[in-house]
């Protein structure tokens, strides 16, 4: 590692929702993997019902912990992370990810040109195992189909520019990934009408590229993520569906461009609105409805 690389400083933010085990699992491998760098670690705890914050305060002191009254989810959890972050770079993580030992070398030496936001690497999908790989995250395709963006993510990376720009290469900003944290706290972090989880990454990396930041695939920035191991855990499989869906609408109206894809997409939305009673689909109307909401009440 070059001295170059050595004197970058980073702030590390972990969401944290009743994950004892999995920050007694996953903390160490994150530890050695910050090596001799400047750098600050962050749990920000989202009102956990288990002894996370006593695990934390007993064997890891010199953590900073930040405690919140209500559980909000993980923007808003991330957000109280990333304002008081302090170092040069940022990292946000997931408690159920482990971090391969180079990981931050790989990801800091990336941090050369200024317009660089971020940096997201192979996210290593598994059951219960390291060698339970159920896929691997790389970069992802972004679309349009049936009215909606949507996302591949089983393609191979391409060696070009990552784009904004529907059916361009993308990546999403979720899990783990490195970043600046001036341009971070600029953009505000993630947007919160996301709360409590998905699509916030996607939008996040949307924004950044909107104004005028890189991203950046590098491979060699590898971490393991236990699928689901925080979310499933405390939400059922039908309430992450219908915020699932509400999220897809919201991420949809806020990035969608195209005179022939708006067109597009309110045949779409106008068809379904008349014809989802007859099948009873009552989660679709939520989903509807409530993104209709967010979008007339907030920012």
């Amino acid at each position: 590692m070059t001295d170059t690389n050595k004197s970058i400083s980073i702030s590390v933010v972990l969401p944290n929702y009743n994950g004892e085990i999995l920050l007694a699992n996953n903390l160490p491998s994150l530890i050695k993997a910050l090596g001799d760098y400047d750098h600050e670690i962050i749990v920000v705890d989202d009102n956990s019902s288990d002894n996370s914050v006593h695990f934390l305060e007993n064997n890891y002191p010199n953590i900073i912990i930040i405690h919140s009254e209500v559980n909000q989810g993980f923007s808003s959890t991330c957000n109280k992370g990333i304002n008081i972050a302090s170092k040069e770079l940022v990292c946000i993580a997931n408690t159920d990810v482990t971090f391969t030992e180079d990981y931050f070398k790989n990801a800091a030496s990336c941090f050369t040109e200024p317009d660089l936001f971020a940096v997201k690497g192979d996210i290593i999908n598994y059951r219960e195992n390291f060698e339970d790989v159920i896929n691997i995250e790389r970069t992802s395709l972004l679309y349009y189909k049936r009215g909606f963006l949507r996302f591949n993510q089983k393609i191979e990376p391409a060696n070009e520019p990552l784009s904004s720009e529907i059916n361009a290469q993308f990546v999403l900003l979720g899990c783990c990934f490195v970043c600046r944290r001036e341009a971070l706290q600029n953009l505000k972090g993630y947007d919160e009408i996301y709360s409590p989880f998905y699509w916030e990454d996607a939008d996040l990396a949307q924004r950044a590229l909107k104004h005028g930041y890189q991203l950046k695939y590098n491979k060699d920035c590898k971490v393991y993520h236990q699928l689901s191991a925080t979310i499933s855990s405390h939400r059922s499989n039908r309430q992450r569906r219908l915020i699932s869906n509400r999220n897809k609408i919201l991420f949809t109206w806020r990035h969608l461009n195209g005179t022939m894809n708006w067109v597009s997409h309110i045949l779409f939305m106008s068809l379904n609105l008349i014809s989802r009673w007859l099948t009873l689909d009552w989660k679709f109307y939520m989903a509807f409805f409530m993104a209709t909401h967010l979008i007339m009440t907030k920012p």
